[in-house]
C-alpha cells in the first residue's frame, strides 16, 4: 500500500493530476518611473540607455524581443510616452495603454506582460496572473500618493514573491550606473531616475528574488523575481497532495 502510494504521488507531481502545473512568470521591480518616460530618452548622456533597457525587459520576460502582446495599465508618464511605445512597437511587439480593461485574469492572460505605475491595481488578481506565467513590469516612486501609500499598494503583490518596495523615497536623482550582468542590463550602464521607493528582497533564502542594482549609498533600485524552472502546484493539485499524506499516515498507522 505504501508502495502505492509513492507512485501515486510520483504520477501526481510528473504529470499535474486534474489542476496540473503551474509554470510562474517573471517581475521587474523599478524604483522609479522616470526610467522609461520620454523624459529620459530625450535627456540621455552618453551611458544612458532607456531603449535598450525597455527591449531588454521584454526579451528577458519571454524569450524573445518581438511578437508579444504588452499592456500598459497606467495613466502615469512614465508608461505612457510615445518613445516607449516605439521601442516596443519597432521591436514587433503590440503595444496597448489603457486603464479602461477589465483588471480580471482572464483578461490579463491575454497580454504577455503588463506595465504598472501608480494607478491602483487588484494585487490578488496580479499574483494569479504571474503564477499562472504572465509577467509585470513595475515603477514607483510616482509620487501620487505618498511614499508609505505607494509601498502599500503593491506589497500584497510583491511580498508574494518576496519582493517589496521601501516606505520612504529614496532621494536618488540623475544617471544612475547599472552594476549589474542581468540580462535586463545587457549594453546598459546607468538610466534615468528621481527619487523612488527602494525595492526590496524579503526573502533572502529564496534565489528567485534579488535586487540587481545598489547606488553608492546604499539604495538598491531595481530587482527582479524570476520562477526559473521551479514549479508552483495548483490549490487542487496540493490538497490531492495533503490528502496523500493522510492516507499514507493512515496507512503506516494500520501497519505499526
Amino acid at each position: 500500500m505504501i508502495k502505492r502510494y509513492a507512485i501515486c504521488f510520483a504520477v501526481l507531481f510528473a504529470t499535474g493530476i486534474n489542476s496540473g502545473v503551474a509554470h510562474a512568470g517573471k517581475i521587474v521591480l523599478a524604483n522609479d518611473e522616470w526610467t522609461l518616460s520620454d523624459f529620459a530618452y530625450g535627456n540621455i548622456n552618453n551611458t544612458d540607455k532607456p531603449d535598450q533597457f525597455a527591449k531588454n525587459v521584454v526579451s528577458w520576460f519571454d524569450g524573445s524581443l518581438s511578437g508579444g502582446n504588452l499592456l500598459a495599465y497606467s495613466s502615469n508618464f512614465g508608461l505612457t510616452g510615445t518613445n516607449l511605445r516605439n521601442s516596443i512597437t519597432t521591436a514587433g511587439n503590440t503595444w496597448t495603454v489603457s486603464t479602461a480593461i477589465t483588471f480580471d485574469l482572464a483578461t490579463l492572460s491575454t497580454y504577455n506582460a503588463v506595465f504598472l505605475a501608480g494607478n491602483v491595481a487588484d494585487n490578488n488578481v496580479l499574483i494569479q496572473y504571474v503564477n499562472s506565467g504572465g509577467n509585470v513590469y513595475l515603477a514607483g516612486g510616482t509620487g501620487l500618493v505618498g511614499a508609505a501609500s505607494e509601498a502599500a499598494q503593491w506589497n500584497t503583490f510583491l511580498n508574494a514573491f518576496g519582493l517589496g518596495f521601501d516606505t520612504s523615497y529614496n532621494g536618488v536623482n540623475g544617471h544612475i550606473i547599472t552594476n549589474s550582468t542581468h540580462p535586463i542590463f545587457n549594453n546598459v550602464t546607468s538610466l534615468y531616475q528621481s527619487n523612488g521607493n527602494n525595492t526590496l528582497d524579503i526573502n533572502l533564502g529564496d534565489p528567485r528574488g534579488q535586487v540587481l542594482v545598489v547606488d553608492g549609498n546604499g539604495n538598491s533600485l531595481y530587482a527582479v523575481y524570476d520562477s526559473g524552472s521551479n514549479s508552483v502546484p495548483e490549490p487542487a493539485t496540493m490538497l490531492l497532495f495533503s490528502t496523500g499524506l493522510a492516507g499514507l499516515a493512515a496507512t503506516r498507522k494500520k501497519k505499526t
